[in-house]
């Protein structure tokens, strides 16, 4: 017992209540220990209570008072019995949950008061929770008993080794087609695709649906409500499996809950082999598009326990903890009050040291997940729908920030912290005034993060200056050259036979031309233009064998790693042969946004990090930095955009991966080689030590960019 007595026990002592007579009691089992659960058949309502709490309850009548009740349970159970502090608050939620009947008003009136405000409490949490409001159509109870053989049918050992085959076919085939996969994702989101998108979106939570109710049916349970749920705004079908609750075997309440992932995961694997095996068209689009719903849905959403979705209930289930998120908020809540507040003598929500565990963790890491998912929610819709991202980040802000932030200013001003009121003031304006002179005035080291690729300052592509068949290669990929070493060796059959003629019309016209000079003197002058034209073809020709001789042109490093498989073939003029890097002076290119570039024309620029991708532990401090100070909208690499895996946004329409889809400037950090092994064409991240500034500056320059980049604000 938490307290024996209460301070407002007198406003409750001379109260007549009792159960009301639709309130059908179920009793379960809980991790060793019994409850009970409280259902009401006509409003299908659920309420948990313990052992003790339910010997108070079971004992109200009109006849009696709460007083007189009270006192024959401390008679009878004087170690057991609830205090007065815990009759309040069990009465409280029992009459929240419209489980009570009093004798204090007519009947009809008292039904219709806790009616009105049944329904006052029912509109505002449809309001506060927006994002799903659920719209009951009909009462598919009586058709599913029809349906008792399918049912059976479909709850079965035999039906789930089945769908576990369809499961694991599925997968295999998803990961022998992962290739494909990526290509034809691009397209899902496409105008032509969004109608077909919501059908089978729809069509697909239809069956889920149906999954829930037919295994509540399978263990007994009743199906009371079939309807429409406006999820963000998009209808979809939802049935009410609250039946479940009053189930005692745990296994048969995970069942149920698991029974709609269970059937996204079905037709995900059936979606997969569809789409495998049928060519392009409607139906391979539409097989496609249940792969990727049934998948992502059962991953993100449904079949996540960090959400109170599907698998939150099938873990609540196995971990015989019911009610788990509620819990695990107000564990955290007792865990701020006894530790921040000081609050003394209560209670924690676990029973055990497990118990314990298991709350802490959940609600730590399902509300990193939540806000995860906010976000990443946040963003598409602002992507899509700005405007509806605005009303959703106000209302989540009312809903996160500021009716949590006034329940926490009623909780100080409550009787619950008369004696530790004033530490419980000081730490609550301490968590509030800390964080914010932390964020908002406290200077914190700043810099800039730009990618960008390793290029060697001297540097050449080698590629054949004359076409001829590769007849040895004199150096291997990779090895050091020095200036003038011959790389590779060419020969040209072809040439060597004009070289030939070319040497004869050369020597047959300087005979000529000899002749002329004693015989006759006036074709002297043009014997010599034509002894000069062969001349200079001769010589032009002599260039060209020169040409087949590949030499290096400056010292370096020669890289040619395929050119091996092209010995003794015929290469065209224009062929590439490899590529002379000199490392002993490189150059990191960045790709630098004019919003981040803005920030560096003001300053100079020292102190920057270069980090490679594959050598994080190796730290290369560049010896300046070189920013130029005009546009750009080529990068040097693909590597860079977002078809080869980079950063940067690339048009899309661009097939070589090259074009920007925004102007950028290029800074460039020269460098001497580390002692691990730099190469030409190796990316990585180049940081800028910026002036420091406080958090709360950073964050608000990084949305304003963010905004401007990609909303165009």
């Amino acid at each position: 017992m938490s307290r024996t007595f209460s301070e407002s026990w007198h406003r409750v002592a001379d109260a007549r209540l009792s159960l009301l007579p639709t309130v059908a009691v179920h009793k379960q089992r809980f991790r060793g220990q019994h409850w009970y659960v409280l259902r009401d058949t006509y409003t299908q309502r659920f309420f948990r209570i313990t052992p003790q709490a339910y010997a108070f309850v079971s004992r109200l009548t009109p006849q009696r008072t709460v007083e007189e009740v009270w006192q024959s349970c401390l008679r009878d159970m004087p170690t057991e019995a609830p205090g007065q502090e815990e009759v309040m608050q069990l009465l409280s939620q029992l009459h929240q949950s419209n489980l009570l009947f009093h004798d204090t008003l007519s009947d009809s009136q008292v039904i219709f008061e806790r009616y009105r405000g049944q329904r006052r409490r029912e509109l505002q949490g449809k309001v506060l929770g927006f994002l799903s409001i659920r719209i009951p159509l009909w009462d598919p109870n009586r058709w599913l008993d029809r349906q008792t053989a399918l049912t059976h049918w479909l709850v079965s050992w035999q039906m789930g080794a089945l769908l576990l085959l369809v499961c694991v076919a599925g997968a295999a085939v998803a990961l022998s087609q992962s290739h494909r996969l990526w290509n034809q994702a691009e397209g899902m989101f496409a105008a032509s695709n969004l109608g077909w998108l919501y059908l089978c979106i729809a069509l697909m939570k239809v069956l889920h649906e149906l999954g829930h109710a037919h295994v509540v049916k399978r263990f007994g349970g009743e199906v009371h409500a079939f309807g429409i749920m406006l999820l963000m705004g998009v209808p979809l079908p939802y049935v009410d499996a609250t039946g479940s609750w009053s189930f005692r075997d745990r296994r048969a309440r995970a069942l149920v809950s698991a029974a709609g992932v269970i059937v996204e995961l079905v037709l995900a694997a059936l979606g997969v082999m569809v789409w495998a095996w049928s060519g392009p068209g409607l139906v391979n689009s539409l097989a496609f598009n249940v792969m990727v719903i049934g998948s992502i849905s059962s991953l993100v959403f449904n079949g996540n326990p960090l959400l109170r979705f599907d698998a939150y209930y099938v873990l609540s289930d196995l971990l015989d903890i019911p009610n788990l998120y509620q819990r695990s908020g107000q564990m955290w809540s007792h865990l701020a009050n006894r530790w921040l507040l000081g609050t003394q003598g209560l209670e924690p929500p676990a029973r055990d040291r497990r118990e314990w565990w298991w709350l802490v963790l959940y609600g730590a890491v399902s509300f990193c997940y939540r806000v995860l998912v906010f976000i990443s929610m946040l963003l598409v819709l602002a992507d899509n729908w700005p405007a509806v991202a605005v009303v959703f980040a106000l209302i989540t802000l009312v809903l996160a920030f500021i009716l949590p932030g006034w329940r926490w200013v009623c909780h100080l001003r409550s009787p619950a912290l008369m004696r530790n009121r004033r530490r419980a003031v000081s730490v609550s304006l301490a968590l509030v005034l800390v964080p914010v002179a932390v964020i908002g005035a406290f200077p914190w080291a700043d810099a800039l993060r730009a990618p960008g690729m390793v290029e060697t300052v001297e540097y050449t592509r080698v590629s054949a200056n004359a076409p001829g068949r590769l007849d040895t290669i004199e150096v291997s990929h990779g090895a050091p050259v020095k200036a003038g070493q011959v790389l590779l060796r060419m020969s040209n059959p072809e040439l060597e036979l004009e070289i030939v003629e070319a040497q004869a019309r050369a020597s047959e016209s300087e005979v000529l031309r000899n002749q002329a000079l004693e015989k006759a003197p006036a074709e002297v002058g043009a014997l010599d233009k034509r002894l000069a034209v062969a001349q200079e073809r001769l010589a032009q020709l002599q260039a060209r064998q020169a040409e087949l001789t590949v030499r290096a042109r400056h010292d370096g490093t020669w890289a040619a790693e395929t050119l091996h498989e092209r010995l003794h073939n015929w290469l065209g003029r224009g062929h590439g042969l490899g590529e002379l890097s000199n490392p002993g002076s490189m150059r990191f290119s960045a790709v630098v946004s004019q919003e981040q570039a803005k920030e560096l024309f003001e300053r100079d620029l020292r102190g920057a990090e270069l980090r490679l991708n594959g050598q994080a532990e190796l730290v290369i401090h560049p010896s300046h930095l070189v920013l130029v100070p005009y546009q750009r909208d080529k990068l040097p690499s693909p590597a860079l955009g977002w078809h080869g895996g980079g950063s940067v946004a690339v048009k899309p329409d661009d097939p070589e991966g090259l074009q920007a889809l925004d102007p950028y400037y290029e800074l460039q950090a020269y460098f001497e080689p580390a002692e691990a092994q730099v190469m030409q064409g190796m990316t990585g991240w180049l940081r800028v030590p910026l002036p420091s500034r406080p958090l709360f500056e950073q964050a608000r320059r990084a949305l304003l960019q963010m905004m401007q980049k990609r909303y165009r604000l």
